[in-house]
């Protein structure tokens, strides 16, 4: 069984990386430290924690800050959604947030990630729902947007090998599968254009904030 896990951790890192490499995405370690031109952001159409459609059409003029995760994660999502909060609160106080610039988690688990459980965990970062929105869809419209469009990893793992955990109640949780995904947060310009990745886990608020400014003008 530890064989088997560390196998499918392994491949499952090998193809987060290769995405990576293909793309022209930079790697974890050479993020670069200004701005640059990684090609247009994917256009999508999705749902977003209160049911309302949300379409990549609606956001041209404003600057986006973009992340992935999903609600049942254990690993980088939680992480990941508080540097979000951080930033949101950020962006509030520097009077960017909504007037200039909109937040979006994407879903990489759209399954179960269905707009009552987004608008549950949502609130539970104290989301503002309309300066950030949590965007769930199709899985075969969601996945391809994220790998093809964004150039970003995402692996299910498969039911055999996917670990199981327990809630305050000592209860299993339901962990049939754990994806692997990318914990990059993607600066998106108000031509569309995709201008940074940014490391989320380790996400500098100074520079993604003068980042923004820069491209607010």
């Amino acid at each position: 069984m530890v064989m088997s896990w560390s196998a499918t951790l392994v491949a499952g890192l090998l193809l987060l990386a290769l995405a990576a490499i293909r793309s022209g995405v930079p790697s974890q370690g050479q993020l670069p430290d200004a701005v640059g031109d990684f090609g247009a952001a994917p256009a999508f159409a999705l749902t977003d924690q209160l049911e309302r459609p949300v379409s990549s059409d609606m956001f041209r003029g404003k600057v986006l800050i973009a992340n992935f995760i999903y609600t049942s994660c254990n690993d980088i999502c939680p992480l990941l959604s508080v540097q979000m909060q951080r930033l949101q609160n950020r962006l509030r106080q520097e009077q960017l947030l909504g007037s200039h610039v909109q937040l979006l988690s994407f879903t990489v688990d759209p399954v179960r990630d269905t707009p009552l459980v987004l608008r549950n965990y949502a609130q539970r970062h104290n989301a503002d729902p309309d300066t950030w929105r949590f965007l769930t869809g199709p899985e075969d419209t969601v996945k391809p947007l994220i790998v093809e469009g964004f150039r970003l990893g995402v692996q299910a793992l498969p039911p055999a090998t996917a670990t199981r955990s327990l809630d305050d109640n000592g209860a299993a949780t339901n962990t049939e599968y754990e994806v692997m995904h990318s914990g990059r947060f993607v600066l998106i310009d108000k031509q569309g254009r995709i201008r940074a990745y940014y490391d989320g886990q380790e996400v500098d608020l100074e520079r993604v904030v003068r980042d923004i400014r820069g491209l607010v003008g």
